[in-house]
């Protein structure tokens, strides 16, 4: 186990064994040789989940058939159940399954501003249109004010007293993310929901934790929020379904469900078992992956055991990146670079290793595709679309590069990475 981590990042070891469970670590079958630094578009998948899924799809059988294939649906459905709440450290309130985080998230706040009294919903400049879609509409069909918290230029994260001075006793909900997909500022959502609750102590919140879930510890309890929701195609799993953890109070709200299932019930139709299948299959990977940082055999400490050496390695990586090493230079020291601002020093605990960046003298769609096509280093032009606009006007960027990275890439990718993007100073 002591040999499993080294100054944050996994060992050569172990990493090898991690990128040999995953598929395409260092090449595309469409585009050859690459290194992939594109985890918030998408997260690579793991071989075990891709086998279940096929496995679990050749299957006919319904639920409650009473016979053995119809027992065994039954059962894939309620490990990775399960498995979801030993991910998220759930031992109350219910799991929304839906077809991404971005549809449990609209059902959330559905729900909420339905049937919760307030005058206005509170949410921040950072979030994706998985926040500012519903909440704007929501606001707009229900006669709600729209409040958003404004980004920090300094830090390009949104403090915590410029959400709390949006709340009053007629919030109706504070709806924010766990982690930024643009920026990778991660968000003290526990304090900052405990310290809205002291200005509206009912007050329902709302977590999008779709960027922070592959990569952080989640106690669900501890964090206290009613909704808190995540898409497992960014956390090694498949794309086609998404989960939210309900709080008890959230769950038993007057919701769309079926007739005469339980008021705590939030299932539409009949569910795809594979998804479930494969969804269990990282969890699977996860205590795999935990049982190399603890002696204990319980599924939940393996899986906060993994998390935390998941958030020490993307810290080193981070790290690399900004300020390089003995013999590559970092990001901060090229002149040609510009890297979102993270504050002085960059405080690496309140980071993903995911950020923004432009090559000063290149449009960054030009640069994204001199970094895929010269470097085969697999990045994102973020533009001002549905995607990135409001994050992009709050920091006053036209465009940016993304890198986001997930904790199967090596350091030795981050060196090519650094070296391309000295060498993009001649790029034209």
């Amino acid at each position: 186990m002591k040999d499993s981590i080294k100054d944050g990042l996994l060992s050569p070891a172990l990493l090898k064994d991690i990128r040999d469970r995953f598929f395409y670590p260092d090449w595309c079958p469409f585009a050859g040789k690459r290194i992939y630094l594109e985890a918030s578009g998408g997260s690579l998948r793991l071989k075990k989940g891709v086998e279940a899924m096929a496995r679990e799809a050749s299957l006919p059988d319904e639920l409650f058939r009473f016979n053995p294939a119809s027992d065994h649906v039954v059962a894939v459905l309620e490990k990775g159940i399960e498995d979801v709440k030993t991910f998220l450290g759930a031992k109350s309130g219910s799991i929304l399954p839906g077809q991404s985080a971005t549809h449990a998230i609209s059902r959330a706040v559905n729900t909420i501003t339905e049937h919760i009294p307030g005058k206005n919903i509170v949410t921040t400049e950072l979030e994706h249109p998985a926040v500012h879609s519903p909440t704007q509409y929501f606001a707009e069909v229900r006669n709600k004010e729209y409040r958003t918290a404004r980004l920090s230029k300094e830090t390009s994260s949104v403090p915590a007293k410029n959400v709390l001075e949006l709340i009053d006793k007629e919030t109706c909900v504070l709806v924010l993310a766990h982690a930024s997909n643009q920026t990778g500022a991660v968000n003290d959502v526990k304090t900052i929901i405990q310290e809205a609750r002291k200005i509206k102590p009912d007050l329902y919140t709302v977590v999008d934790a779709v960027q922070y879930a592959p990569h952080g510890p989640i106690d669900v309890e501890d964090i206290g929020a009613d909704a808190y929701a995540f898409g497992p195609y960014k956390a090694y799993g498949p794309k086609g379904i998404g989960f939210a953890h309900l709080s008890d109070r959230l769950s038993v709200l007057p919701h769309e469900k079926l007739i005469g299932k339980p008021e705590n019930n939030w299932v539409m139709g009949s569910q795809a078992q594979m998804m479930y299948a494969s969804w269990s299959e990282v969890v699977d990977y996860l205590c795999w992956l935990g049982s190399h940082f603890t002696e204990s055999k319980d599924r939940r400490k393996q899986v906060v055991a993994a998390k935390d050496a998941i958030t020490a390695h993307m810290q080193a990586l981070l790290h690399r990146a900004l300020y390089g090493t003995g013999n590559v230079s970092g990001l901060l020291a090229m002149d040609h670079i510009t890297v979102c601002n993270m504050g002085s020093p960059v405080e690496l605990s309140n980071r993903l290793c995911i950020f923004l960046f432009r090559v000063n003298h290149l449009d960054s769609s030009k640069a994204s595709e001199f970094f895929n096509k010269k470097y085969g280093v697999r990045v994102s032009a973020r533009i001002r679309d549905t995607y990135s606009k409001v994050p992009l006007d709050a920091m006053g960027w036209q465009d940016a590069v993304r890198l986001s990275s997930a904790h199967y890439n090596t350091p030795e990718e981050f060196d090519v990475f650094l070296d391309a993007a000295r060498k993009m100073a001649d790029e034209t």
